[in-house]
Parts: C-alpha cells; sequence; structure tokens
C-alpha cells in the first residue's frame, strides 16, 4: 500500500505557522493536489482553524495538549488513522502542531498499527520567530527541540530585523541542526515548488514527552457580551510578563476584531468571522490563574 505523504509544520507560539500553512496550502491548491489538514491546538478551542483561508478538502483538530505528548496519543491517532482510510484519497496530510510543542519521536506512532505502511512524515518545518527567538530560546525547551529535529528552518518575519542579526541567527541555528537548510521568508512566502519535497522520510530524534511543559498553562475565555477595547488592551498589558501568547476573535464597541498578542506587542485587526455569536480568546503563559483571568475579562465587557 502507498504510504500517504505527511509534512508537520513546528514553530513556537506566535512565529506565523499558520500564515506560512496557508501560503502551503494554496501552492497545493494550485497543483490541485488533494491536502487533509491536521491543526492542533493546545487550549480547549482551536483558534488557527478559522483563520485558514485556504480551501481543503478536510480539517481535522487535535486540542487541548501537544500532538506529541501521550496526553493526546488517542485523538491524533484517530485523526491520522481517519485521514490514512479516507475515501478522499488525499495527495498529502499537513500537520500545524502547538507552539509549544516538544517533537518527540512520532515514529513509534507510525510504526505501530493502525498507522504502520499507511503514513510516513515526509518534512517538519519549523518556522522561526526572527523578532522574537532570542527572548524564549534560553528559557523554553520546546525551542531548542524544534530547532534540532527540523528538516527546514524558515526564518519568519525577517523584515523586523536587522541584516546583522538576521546574519546571527542563522549562526546560531547552523550550531543548534547544522545540516538543516534555512530559508527566510516574510509573512510566509517562498517558492514552494522548490521547497516541498516527499521524496525523503523524516525521523524525529528525541524521545516522546509524557506531559505538556512545566507551569505552562493555557485559558480560555469566552462572552456573549459586547467587550470594550481599551479594557481589554489594557487587561492583556497588566498580564503581559506571564503571556506567552494570546488569541481570538472578538466583539467589541468598534466592531469584530482579531487580537492577538506575539512576544512583547499587541496586534488587532478587523474580522470579518470567527465572533458571530460569542468571543472567544485563548491565552498560553505561565501557572496562569483560570478564575482570575476569567473575572478580569468579564470586566472588559460593556455594562
Amino acid at each position: 500500500m502507498k504510504k500517504l505523504p505527511v509534512i508537520l509544520i513546528t514553530g513556537f507560539l506566535g512565529a506565523g505557522k499558520t500564515t506560512f500553512l496557508n501560503e502551503m496550502l494554496s501552492h497545493f491548491n494550485s497543483q490541485d493536489q488533494r491536502t487533509a489538514l491536521l491543526i492542533n491546538e493546545f487550549g480547549r478551542i482551536n483558534i488557527d482553524k478559522e483563520l485558514i483561508d485556504q480551501k481543503t478538502q478536510a480539517i481535522y483538530e487535535v486540542n487541548q495538549g501537544s500532538i506529541f505528548c501521550v496526553c493526546t496519543r488517542d485523538q491524533f491517532i484517530s485523526a491520522l488513522d481517519h485521514i490514512a482510510g479516507n475515501e478522499a484519497d488525499f495527495d498529502v496530510a499537513v500537520i500545524e502542531s502547538t507552539g509549544i510543542a516538544n517533537t518527540g519521536d512520532l515514529g513509534k506512532y507510525l510504526s505501530t498499527p493502525p498507522l504502520v505502511d499507511r503514513i510516513e512524515v515526509k518534512q517538519n518545518f519549523c518556522i522561526i520567530d526572527a523578532a522574537n527567538f532570542h527572548k524564549v530560546f534560553q528559557t523554553l525547551p520546546a525551542v531548542k527541540s524544534q530547532v534540532e529535529e527540523a528538516s527546514m528552518l524558515i526564518i519568519n518575519k525577517s523584515d523586523l530585523v536587522t541584516e546583522e542579526y538576521l546574519s546571527e541567527l542563522k549562526e546560531k541555528l547552523s550550531v543548534l541542526n547544522p545540516s538543516c537548510p534555512i530559508k527566510v521568508a516574510t509573512y510566509g512566502k517562498l517558492d514552494f515548488s522548490q521547497l516541498i519535497d516527499l521524496t525523503k522520510p523524516w525521523a524525529a530524534k528525541s524521545k516522546l514527552t509524557e506531559a505538556p511543559p512545566q507551569d505552562i498553562a493555557t485559558v480560555t475565555l469566552v462572552s456573549d457580551q459586547i467587550l470594550d477595547l481599551s479594557k481589554l488592551r489594557l487587561f492583556l498589558a497588566s498580564h503581559s510578563h506571564d503571556l506567552l501568547r494570546a488569541k481570538g476573535f472578538l466583539k467589541t464597541d468598534i466592531g469584530s476584531m482579531f487580537m492577538e498578542w506575539v512576544g512583547d506587542k499587541m496586534y488587532t485587526k478587523p474580522a470579518d468571522t470567527g465572533c458571530e455569536e460569542s468571543s472567544r480568546f485563548v491565552l498560553i503563559g505561565y501557572k496562569l490563574d483560570d478564575q482570575l483571568l476569567k473575572n478580569e475579562f468579564r470586566n472588559c465587557e460593556q455594562k
């Protein structure tokens, strides 16, 4: 039986994985390749699914943990089993992992039923946030693991750093993964006809992790009320020292917005979809107090 080729996209929170993914899906669509997509989110709800603007044959979700952690193994195997056995007969499957994934040995999953002889990971693209890599590399082991395991490194957001810094970053990445090619991108734009290679298998080196990263938690905030955007900004700023990432769709006093926190910066833009019925916001950070954050989020509702 011919194995279904799988492409893995890793990279830390906010590096631009979903933007890169959309560019990749656009390439596959232009080639009339039938694509299955598996999105992995650390939070209870999946915001990234709403950000996928390309048409794919099927989208699957694995939430509330990393696909490289045994805590979501059953979900992950079930999703891949369904993709491999789908009558649509996909040409390729793409997996976008959560940003805090410590890339484990997927071979352990793929070498046992029901996946053995049915799928094979061909490439592992690790997306690097040029502007924020140095802030998380020293404190989060998952970042180092993602770089070391990659079959190709993509330095994204290159327009936000100087040429000197970019050169230093390339040198550091080359030390971590000497044999790995490095590409530089802005907004995930690259020549995917030269980037995609489904001829050789990828094999992980590290061991499978047993649990999510220590001290990192996620909180999901939901509201069906109109939110005060100025209060939301203050709310996020007050927790900036604990936050690694925040993103979601919000119904605010100036309209529907997509808001995200990356590194130490906040970004907002109008949203056409994603918050028709209620606001949904996911926070990822250190030792987050679930009830405190939910109370403060409610205080952002218009009275």
